[in-house]
Order: C-alpha cells, then structure tokens, then sequence
C-alpha cells in the first residue's frame, strides 16, 4: 500500500495528529536554523501553554512520541534536538509533563565528545532512546530542563 493510501486510511483525527506532528518537527527544524536559541525558547513556551482546543479523545503519549518519530524522517535533518522540542510541544499541548534532556559521552581517548537530547514523559524517555549511555548536562545539582 502507498505512503498516500495508508495516510488517507487513517482516521480523520490521527490524519489531523499526524500533520500537526509534521507542522510541529517542521517548524522547530526551521526555528533552529534561523533563530537565536532564546527566542525559539519563547516561541515554544507560547505554544507549550496553549492547551488543546478539542474535545476528541486525548492521545496517549506513545501515540503522540509514534507521531514525531514517523514524521521526523519527512523533515530534513530533524535530528534528536528538533524531535525532543517537537515531542515536548505536542506533549504538552495534550497536558502531559515532559521534559527535554541533553547529555554528553566520549566518543573516543582524545577527549572528543558527542551529545543527544532525548525527551522524558512519566520517568521514561519517550523519544530519543539511545544504546549509548549519554550523562546528562546538570546545572547546580539538577538535569537541564529545556
């Protein structure tokens, strides 16, 4: 079955979850690329605090972590940073508390480091899990929220 023909199978409310996912990866891709860190922040706060409008059944945090990861690979170079804010936009619309990680790992004996942001909802990453073991970034004794 094509692309097309499995989307249009879809019901009319998770057709409507699955283009506000691609608007939201979408959106915070671009807010990367062209705007200062602190500015997308606020923007992302308007949206965060904007609860949802409809009365129609509340999607589970899976469905909605399920979402971002099918579309992220629409959405040229959605890398762990853009899906962790998106998923924490859409989490947070819906009324779910989640929480963006960064961490860092060595990558190597020269002192080369690599980073992941992943996202947390009930004390479970939700998206962004990874095999590799990423310390998370803290600040005074607690992980940096995002």
């Amino acid at each position: 079955m094509s692309k097309a023909r499995q989307f249009l199978s879809l019901t009319r409310a998770e057709r409507r979850r699955l283009v506000r996912a691609f608007l939201t990866v979408a959106g915070v891709r671009i807010g990367l690329s062209l705007m200062p860190w602190l500015r997308l922040q606020a923007l992302l706060a308007r949206f965060r605090a904007e609860p949802s409008a409809t009365s129609a059944a509340v999607p589970t945090v899976e469905e909605l972590a399920q979402d971002v990861r099918l579309v992220s690979g629409y959405v040229p170079n959605a890398t762990c940073l853009t899906q962790a804010l998106a998923g924490q936009v859409l989490l947070t619309h819906y009324g779910y508390r989640a929480v963006v990680r960064v961490g860092v790992t060595k990558v190597d004996g020269k002192g080369t480091f690599q980073a992941h942001a992943w996202l947390e909802s009930g004390g479970k990453v939700v998206i962004g899990e990874s095999e590799v073991a990423y310390v998370p970034l803290t600040t005074g004794g607690n992980d940096v929220a995002i």
